[in-house]
C-alpha cells in the first residue's frame, strides 16, 4: 500500500456509484460539468470536464452531501473544515475524463497555512488506460473506492484514458494539517 495513501476498498457502493454518475450525466448535458484545464490550453481542454470553476451553476443534490456525511463519519473529521480552494461547489468537485483526456502531473496549492486532503472515489472506470499515479507509484483504485492523500504534497497524475468510457472521479475536500492526515494514516495501517 502507498505510504502517503488512505484507502478503503467498496467503500461506496455499486447503487450509489450509478446515482452519482447520473448526476454527471445529467451535469454535462446542463453544462454544471465544463472545460477543464491543462498545461497547454488551460481552461478550454476538452477531454476533461469539471465541476472546478462552475460551482455557481447548480446544486448537489442530496446523495453527494450524504456521501460527503459518510467520509466525514468513517474518517471522524467531524472538526475539519471542507475545502473552499479549487472552485467546485460545497467542498466537492467532479471531474469527467473522456477518451484520450488525462490529468498532467501536478501538485495541488496549499489553502492557507493547510493542507487540502482530497477524498476520492472512483464512480466509472474507464474501458483502459487511466491509470493513477500518486508520487510515481501506481495506485490501482476501483470503482467505489474511497482513497484520500495530500495532492499538495505528492506529486500526482492520471495516464491517458483508452477505450470508449469515461472516467467518473468525485472529490471530497477539507483542510488539514499533515500531522492530522498523519495520524489517520497511523490508524489505518
Amino acid at each position: 500500500m502507498h505510504q502517503t495513501v488512505l484507502r478503503k476498498k467498496q467503500f461506496l457502493t455499486q447503487t450509489q456509484c450509478d446515482e452519482l454518475n447520473a448526476w454527471v450525466r445529467e451535469g454535462i448535458e446542463c453544462k454544471w460539468l465544463d472545460f477543464g484545464a491543462c498545461k497547454k490550453a488551460g481552461w478550454s481542454y476538452k477531454h476533461r470536464l469539471t465541476t472546478r470553476p462552475y460551482g455557481g451553476r447548480f446544486e448537489y443534490p442530496k446523495i453527494v452531501h450524504d456521501v460527503f456525511g459518510q467520509i466525514t463519519e468513517y474518517l471522524g473529521l467531524h472538526d475539519l473544515k471542507k475545502s473552499e480552494f479549487g472552485g467546485g461547489r460545497d467542498g466537492v468537485v467532479v471531474s469527467c475524463t473522456f477518451p484520450k483526456g488525462d490529468v498532467y502531473e501536478h501538485y495541488d496549492p496549499m489553502e492557507g497555512s493547510k493542507h487540502v486532503l482530497r477524498c476520492n472515489v472512483m464512480t466509472q472506470a474507464a474501458d483502459s488506460g487511466a491509470k493513477l499515479y500518486i508520487d510515481n507509484e501506481h495506485v490501482d483504485v476501483e470503482v467505489g473506492e474511497l482513497h484520500c492523500y495530500l495532492p499538495s504534497r505528492a506529486s500526482h497524475y492520471v495516464t491517458e484514458v483508452e477505450g470508449q468510457t469515461p472516467r467518473i472521479l468525485w472529490m471530497f475536500g477539507y483542510k488539514c494539517d499533515k500531522e492530522r492526515f498523519d495520524q489517520l494514516l497511523a490508524v489505518e495501517a
